[in-house]
C-alpha cells in the first residue's frame, strides 16, 4: 500500500505551472509520453516526478517507482528483502535517525497523478473491491516521497551480472543504460496512518488502514523546498487530509488483462451489485464475486 496508481489526465484539469510557475521540464522528457490510467508498482513504471534541482528550482523528469540503492544489490537475499520493500515509505519512521529514510531526507519529490487506487474487502465475497481515489477539488495530487540515483562502479556492475539473479538484473536494467551510462532515478512514495474514509477502504491486508500522504497541491509543493526545515518536514508528515476532501469510487477489476465488461476506462466508476456503504462490510445481498 499503495501499489497502483493512476496516470490519466484529462487536458480540462488544472497544470503544474499553477502551483510551480517556475517549473523547469527535462528536456529528454517525452511530450508524447503515454499517460496510464493504471499502473502497479511491481512492474517499476516510468512516470512523471518533480523534485529540485542542483539551482533550487522544481523540476520535471521521468523516474522509476521503486527506490533502488547500493546495499540492495549486495547479494539475493538483499534484494529480496529490500528492493522489493521500498515502493512506500512510512512518514512516521523518515525523522527517525536510525531509519534510511532519515539519511536521504533531502532527496525530497512530489509524485504528478490524478489519483490512487485502494482495495477493500467485503464480507463474504472473494474479490476485493477497487476504489480510485483523488482531491474532491478536481485538482491533480502531488504525492511527497524521495527519490534517489543509484551510482556503481564497473565492478559492481560487473559483480551483480556474475551474480545472475533475474530479478536484480531485470531492476538494473530498467534504470540503467550499459551503453550509454545513463542513470534514471528511482523514488518510494511517502504513506501513513488512514483517515476515517481510507480506513473503511484499506480496511484488510498486512497493512491495512495506510494511504498516501494526500494534501492538496499548494501544500505540498513545500515538501521540495530546499530550504525546508527538519520542523517543517514534521508538520508536513503529521498532516491527515480530511475524509471530505478526497472522493473514492468503486472501479472495475484493475489487475486483470481481461477488457472492462462495459469498455470504459480503468479509472471510471463501475456499478458492484450488492457493494454496502463505506463503514458496513456485509454485502447488500447473499451475493459472492
Amino acid at each position: 500500500m499503495c501499489l497502483d496508481i493512476s496516470f490519466k489526465i484529462d487536458e480540462s484539469e488544472d497544470s503544474l505551472f499553477d502551483y510551480l510557475p517556475q517549473l523547469k521540464i527535462d528536456p529528454q522528457l517525452d511530450i508524447n509520453f503515454e499517460m496510464n490510467s493504471h499502473v502497479q508498482a511491481h512492474n517499476r513504471p516510468r512516470t512523471n516526478i518533480i523534485y529540485s534541482n542542483t539551482e533550487g528550482d522544481p523540476y520535471l523528469t521521468q523516474m522509476r517507482w521503486g527506490m533502488l540503492t547500493k546495499y540492495m544489490f549486495k547479494d539475493v537475499d538483499s534484494f529480496k528483502m529490500y528492493a522489493n520493500n521500498n515502493y512506500n515509505a512510512r512518514a512516521e519512521k523518515v525523522l527517525n535517525k536510525s531509519s534510511s529514510w532519515y539519511r536521504i531526507r533531502t532527496q525530497r519529490c512530489l509524485i504528478d497523478t490524478p489519483g490512487i487506487y485502494e482495495h477493500r474487502a467485503v464480507t463474504g465475497w472473494k474479490t476485493k473491491v477497487p476504489y480510485f481515489i483523488r482531491l474532491a477539488s478536481n485538482k491533480r495530487m502531488l504525492i511527497p516521497g524521495f527519490y534517489h540515483f543509484l551510482v556503481l562502479a564497473e565492478e559492481d556492475i560487473e559483480r551483480i551480472k556474475a551474480i545472475n539473479d533475474k530479478y536484480m538484473l531485470e531492476a538494473l536494467g530498467k534504470i540503467l543504460n550499459l551503453e550509454t551510462g545513463e542513470i534514471t532515478g528511482t523514488y518510494s512514495m511517502i504513506t501513513r496512518a488512514a483517515n476515517e474514509k481510507m480506513c473503511n477502504i484499506h480496511n484488510d491486508g498486512p497493512n491495512k488502514h495506510r494511504m498516501p500522504l494526500f494534501m492538496q497541491p499548494e501544500q505540498a509543493v513545500k515538501w521540495i523546498d530546499p530550504d525546508l526545515t527538519d520542523d517543517e518536514m514534521k508538520a508536513i508528515l503529521g498532516y491527515e487530509i480530511p475524509s471530505a476532501d478526497i472522493t473514492a469510487v468503486p472501479v472495475w477489476t484493475i489487475r486483470t488483462t481481461k477488457p472492462r465488461p462495459d469498455g470504459r476506462l480503468k479509472h471510471e466508476p463501475f456499478n458492484w451489485a450488492g457493494l454496502p456503504p463505506l463503514g458496513v462490510d456485509e454485502p447488500l445481498m447473499n451475493e459472492l464475486f
